[in-house]
């Protein structure tokens, strides 16, 4: 949203970039509360375990540690199916389909792919 009103305040006119730039500077605000919400020690551990591991970043650590907050409490299957990543059998009967990858957290699963492509 912050870079939206960003490149919106760029496009508009004078007069339009004033609401622009407040909408921007309460955004910026709700950022930090986050972010110092997120450096609070009880987040600590589970952040410098995230952060060792090559190729995670700050972007990938604060949604995992906010949009899953058992993150380190259940099992990597667990994990897996609460993200959306594990594959989910869609058999009936005698009848086989195929497996899929179903529901979860979207925002999780997305992040996580856009870390990988990076």
């Amino acid at each position: 949203m912050r870079t939206q009103e960003t490149n919106r305040a760029k496009v508009m006119g004078k007069q339009k970039e004033h609401s622009c730039t407040r909408i921007v500077k309460e955004l910026n605000k709700d950022i930090d509360w986050v972010e110092t919400k997120l450096g609070e020690p009880t987040w600590n551990d589970r952040k410098e375990i995230l952060s060792s591991v090559p190729g995670v970043g700050n972007a990938l650590i604060w949604t995992l540690l906010s949009e899953m907050p058992e993150f380190g409490a259940l099992n990597h299957k667990q994990i897996s199916a609460l993200a959306g990543l594990a594959p989910i059998n869609r058999d009936s009967g005698k009848s086989q389909g195929k497996r899929r990858i179903l529901e979860g957290r979207h925002s999780v699963r997305t992040t996580l792919y856009m870390a990988t492509l990076s």
